[in-house]
């Protein structure tokens, strides 16, 4: 950062200088530094001492290199730096010091426990094995931001009965996934959570997990500006699952999966939900016999009503739009389909229905874009439109209502996918 942008974070006791890897001390000038046996001195400011000070050696007198103008001391509920209790490798929610600006490099720490109300854990890197980045058990009002988690053997985050929780501007990565096909449990999602309202997740990038977010009862979850890459399975092998979220919104959101590697199932799965709204989006990728893109399942009698719009889908193979064994009152708006998969070639697909001509899966349903089922009902298709379809764009056709003009042949150009930039990256 240029010197109209340096971040300062003064101090007034040596707990305020605390950071995931080491104590630090609150100099006289109300500035932290710590322990550096490349300086003479013994010691180093912190980069966020004032400008004149910051990441500079501790004078090895004194009366040397005096800061002036301390200003006030900066407060702060997040967890800058996270502390470990004596024994455990897993952080509690405790704060021992400011954290730093959100494009500084990120402070290093270990997996984090939260159990208080209003706890923000912001500005780490979190590098776990067998146990989840973060957990979030109970506690209310909790942020999670500025923050990228890289996990093997668990999840990246796991919360429960956790309401008002925010999770944004964060990079969850699996890092332990195979070259290729599935991990070997489905419990390896990049973010999981469940029995939790008003849940905000925002600014995400998640990618390589057996599903990437799954969520369980959550309703009113709100996802926007989601960025997901290589769904691996086993499990749910979604990018996105919604499982008794009635009321529950995703969008701005893109996935995209490689044929060779990925192993997704349905990637937007939509549960036993009511009135879910799906918008603003692009599916690129699918390789699986069975499975949809954007996929309802309800109970009669129990569940209605959603919204898919503006969302394209290119390279699918069971399905595109589909709301199978049973949905009722849900709107395809704007929704289109292009360049599909009626043999699948890219893996070898164990157990296999239907052998094509050229040795490869046909999907369960041959390739259809659009499909309901017999027992469906009041399934609508509005301005939406195909291009390079190597099957039947919809079926059934009784089941489904096709506004006039409402599913049309068109070369369209895809939506550019979504990406999430967080300033931290190079």
């Amino acid at each position: 950062m240029g010197p109209g942008c340096h971040r300062t974070f003064p101090c007034e006791d040596d707990t305020q200088c605390g950071t995931a890897r080491a104590a630090g001390r609150c100099e006289p000038q109300g500035y932290c530094s710590f322990a550096d046996d490349d300086c003479a001195s013994g010691r180093r400011w912190s980069p966020y001492a004032a400008a004149d000070l910051a990441d500079d050696c501790l004078p090895t007198t004194p009366d040397e290199g005096t800061s002036t103008g301390v200003g006030p001391v900066a407060t702060s509920s997040s967890t800058g730096a996270a502390s470990t209790s004596e024994g455990s490798d897993t952080a509690e929610t405790s704060t021992t010091g400011p954290p730093p600006g959100p494009c500084d490099p990120l402070l290093e720490a270990d997996p984090i426990v939260v159990t208080e109300d209003g706890t923000t854990i912001e500005h780490l890197r979190i590098d776990t094995d067998g146990a989840p980045g973060i957990r979030v058990e109970g506690a209310t009002g909790v942020t999670i931001r500025d923050v990228e988690i890289h996990h093997r053997g668990a999840p990246g985050i796991v919360f429960a009965t956790a309401d008002g929780l925010t999770i944004e501007n964060v990079i969850v990565v699996h890092d332990g996934a195979p070259p290729t096909g599935p991990h070997e449990s489905g419990a390896q999602a990049n973010i999981e959570g469940r029995d939790s309202t008003e849940v905000v997740i925002a600014q995400a990038r998640v990618s390589h997990g057996s599903s990437l977010i799954d969520l369980e009862n959550t309703p009113g979850a709100q996802l926007r500006f989601i960025e997901g890459h290589d769904v691996r399975g086993p499990g749910a092998a979604a990018f996105v699952r919604l499982h008794e979220s009635d009321d529950a919104l995703l969008e701005d959101f893109s996935v995209v999966n490689p044929l060779e590697t990925g192993r997704p199932q349905t990637l937007i799965q939509i549960t036993s939900s009511s009135n879910v709204t799906v918008r603003r989006g692009l599916m690129d990728g699918h390789n699986a016999e069975f499975g949809y893109g954007v996929g309802f399942i309800m109970i009669p009698g129990q569940h209605s009503g959603g919204l898919v719009e503006d969302v394209d889908a290119v390279r699918m193979t069971n399905g595109s739009f589909s709301c199978f064994p049973f949905g009722t009152e849900i709107t395809f708006r704007n929704t289109r389909a292009r360049d599909n998969i009626c043999e699948i070639l890219s893996i070898d697909i164990e157990g296999c229905g239907e052998i094509g001509p050229n040795g490869g899966c046909v999907p369960g349903s041959s390739g259809v874009s659009w499909t309901a089922s017999t027992s469906s009902s009041a399934i609508t298709i509005e301005s939406s439109s195909y291009f390079g379809l190597c099957s039947a764009t919809l079926w059934p056709m009784p089941n489904i209502t096709v506004a006039p003009d409402g599913l049309l042949e068109d070369d369209f150009a895809l939506r550019a996918p979504i990406e999430v930039s967080p300033c931290w990256e190079p």
